[in-house]
Formats: structure tokens, sequence, C-alpha cells
């Protein structure tokens, strides 16, 4: 079937994508925000469980804050017997995070709101939508990151 919609521009996707995440955002965060816990503090929780035992550095950028915020969550959360410091064996210089059993059981919490509230999120899709967004979103990723991995080509960029 051919649509009379004009296909959309490449800035109309941006536009879009950029404003649903927004609006992910700040509705993904509402289940922790009714508890008390910042949307930081989570991603922090959930970041030290991915990673194992993180340095604080490799935290700090990949949740793209900087050394003081992180070091102010992380003093948070540890004064609430969450996380531990540790030295690193390998470098003397770096901190390592580790959760402790209270923060595990925070973190079981944290998963439990997560997945009901993802799920009550995308339940507005049907399985093959899911599938197919899911696709997308791994093949912007991707081409985005080969972009920034690339040189800029653009020809309007270039010294005339």
């Amino acid at each position: 079937m051919v649509s009379s919609e004009k296909t959309p521009s490449g800035a109309d996707l941006a536009e879009a994508l950029m404003r649903t995440t927004h609006a992910l955002r700040r509705y993904a965060g509402q289940p922790y925000v009714q508890r008390g816990w910042s949307t930081s503090r989570v991603l922090l929780m959930l970041a030290v469980d991915e990673a194992g035992s993180p340095r604080m550095g490799d935290l700090k950028d990949r949740l793209g804050v900087t050394g003081r915020s992180i070091t102010s969550l992380v003093d948070g959360l540890e004064d609430e017997g969450l996380l531990r410091r540790r030295a690193d064996p390998d470098d003397r210089r770096s901190i390592r995070l580790e959760i402790t059993g209270k923060g595990h059981e925070h973190l079981s919490e944290i998963k439990a709101l997560h997945d009901a509230h993802a799920d009550r999120t995308f339940a507005v899709l049907s399985e093959a939508q899911r599938i197919t967004l899911l696709a997308i979103l791994d093949r912007l990723r991707d081409h985005v990151a080969d972009q920034l991995s690339t040189p800029d080509e653009d020809p309007a960029r270039k010294p005339h």
C-alpha cells in the first residue's frame, strides 16, 4: 500500500526521537521518585551491578557525570550501606565499587520496579512492533557509532 504521507526527513526523525527519549526518561523515573530515589542513584546502582566491581572513573564516563557528582552519589549510597569502596588491587590510585548485601536487596526492588514499569510502557506495542523497534534502534545506534569513529566528510564543512 502506498502512503500519501511524505517521507519524514532526518531532522523530523531526530526531533521525534529526542522528544520521545525526553518523555521516556521522565516517565521511567516515576516509580523511583515516588520512593524518594533519584534516577541518578538508580542508574548508578544498575551500572555497578552490570559492571561487577567497576572503577569509579569508569562509571563517571559511562554515566556521563562529573567526578564530583559520582563521588556525591557514592557517598550517599555508601552512607546507606548499599555500596562500599575498596582499593583496586591492580591500581592503588583507583577505587572500585561493590554492592553490599543490603544493596542487592535494594537492587532487587529496583529491578522489579523497572521491569514492571517497562512492561507497562511498551504494552502499547505488539510483539512484531517491539521486535521491529529494537532492530531499528540497534541499527541506528550502530550507524551513529560508526559515524562517530570516522572523520567528518560533510562537504558543507570543508573549507573552500
